[in-house]
């Protein structure tokens, strides 16, 4: 029996095939979940997976599964994979690699003939990106997805619901994807960091401790709209001016918290060059793995509005997800023994391994992405951390599997 190996020349070749599925003649990909290029790709990875003997079905969220039997049936499977929807003009190793390299894991254990206790299942979400809302497979697959979103608009103005019935699938029938706690022994993902933490440090792997958690607030400020000619400095009340330390605020508050902190929209109402503005709206979000940070931060930017005469109001929370301790050790022991360097750090952007976590451990990889870059067609990953990262994932998925098998 041969040991499984993770065939890096046949990873790359396959991300680069997948990458013909929507590319634009600038170098992007266009891959907009459930549209047609979308469901070519998908179809050609089904394809793959069938050819490796994998028992495939998509559910009624438009979620890929291709089942590898284990030893022993009774035992729930251990899932691997990611997406490979993008962003409109978006790069090919956003979701791709994670997906090319569960594939890439299957096809060592086919090609060497051997099974884990477990049965693995190879999965490629539906709707990742937030073109549609974001996460809306991994979300009904751990039955948290909110009905509402069928009803908001996609990234070209039209229903969600539509998009997803023009796909060939039911909008009302996405609750039947849920799949109860349990009924996955873990769920690992290996996905490009989308930051720039290990590429500056040339380190070629990520071990994610967790998903930061993600909080969204309104703040507005009134002041008085006037004539901007023919009203004096001293007797202006300008919205954007009270404002504007408010702004500066935001970046000290999280500079002090070791989160991040954003001002990514900011409305002034009229918004005409001649008049002073009469209001100023803008959103804040804080990011953080720690939810006692996110805490202190929340109650000092409502103080701070309070203290400028805004008014501040939360519009959207999302709890951090910690990456289960047992599978974070059996990651970092994988490093290891492939000696290969890695750094432990946080995610600051959502994947479906955080829905997922609703219903099992998660754990995730990350590889470098070159300055940082992604949701671009300069995003650019090392085909050598690329290939690193699927001989990790595989070398973890099989002391995971011994792991989790409740003879040992």
């Amino acid at each position: 029996m041969l040991l499984p190996t993770v065939d890096g020349h046949r990873l790359l070749a396959d991300l680069d095939l997948l990458a013909r599925f929507g590319a634009s003649a600038s170098g992007g990909v266009n891959r907009v979940a459930y549209g047609p290029e979308d469901l070519e790709g998908r179809r050609w990875l089904e394809a793959e997976m069938r050819s490796l003997s994998l028992e495939v079905r998509t559910d009624r969220a438009g979620n890929s599964i291709g089942s590898y039997p284990g030893q022993n049936s009774r035992l729930p499977p251990i899932a691997i994979g990611s997406h490979t929807d993008t962003v409109p003009e978006g790069g090919r190793y956003d979701g791709s690699l994670g997906v090319v390299a569960a594939l890439a894991c299957a096809r060592a254990l086919h090609e060497s003939e051997v099974r884990l206790q477990h049965p693995l299942e190879v999965v490629n979400f539906a709707a990742e990106e937030a073109t549609m809302g974001g996460t809306i497979g991994s979300r009904a697959m751990a039955g948290i997805m909110d009905p509402s979103i069928l009803r908001t608009q996609a990234w070209d103005g039209k229903e969600v619901a539509d998009h997803i019935r023009a796909a060939g699938l039911d909008p009302d029938s996405l609750a039947e994807a849920q799949r109860p706690e349990g009924s996955l022994a873990c769920f690992l993902e290996l996905h490009v960091e989308q930051g720039s933490t290990l590429d500056a440090a040339g380190v070629p792997l990520g071990v994610v401790e967790g998903i930061v958690g993600i909080r969204r607030y309104a703040v507005r400020f009134d002041g008085v709209a006037n004539h901007a000619g023919t009203t004096p400095m001293e007797n202006r009340r300008d919205a954007l001016i009270m404002a504007a330390p408010y702004i500066l605020a935001v970046r000290d508050i999280a500079i002090a918290q070791g989160i991040v902190g954003t001002v990514g929209k900011l409305s002034l109402h009229p918004g005409a060059p001649s008049v002073i503005p009469g209001r100023v709206d803008l959103s804040v979000e804080i990011r953080g793995l720690d939810e006692t940070r996110l805490d202190a931060a929340e109650a000092a930017l409502s103080d701070t509005a309070a203290a400028t005469a805004g008014e501040f109001s939360l519009i959207s929370s999302k709890p951090a997800v910690r990456s289960d301790p047992r599978l974070l050790e059996e990651l970092t022991t994988a490093c290891k023994e492939l000696g290969v360097e890695y750094r432990r750090l946080p995610s600051g952007a959502g994947h479906d391994a955080m829905c997922i976590a609703h219903i099992a451990p998660v754990a995730m990889l990350f590889v470098p992405s070159r300055g940082g870059i992604s949701h671009a067609l300069d995003e650019y990953t090392d085909p050598e951390n690329c290939v690193t990262g699927a001989r990790v994932m595989l070398h973890a998925l099989m002391r995971i599997d011994a792991l989790l098998d409740p003879r040992a």
